[in-house]
């Protein structure tokens, strides 16, 4: 649902609040996926491959 108000134009830390006050206070307490919504997730796509590819 986070990803979904991102890319309906809400900035993440309202569209966390939102699911946070719909849901329970508690949601979206993964910090990564945070983040993921914050850098963007084709960014977080790019680093994830490269995470694979490395090693």
């Amino acid at each position: 649902m986070a990803r979904a108000l991102v890319e309906s134009g809400r900035e993440v830390s309202a569209a966390v609040a939102l699911v946070r006050e719909r849901r329970t206070p508690w949601a979206l307490n993964n910090g990564t996926f945070v983040e993921y919504l914050t850098a963007g997730l084709d960014v977080a796509r790019l680093l994830t491959g490269l995470e694979r590819t490395a090693g």
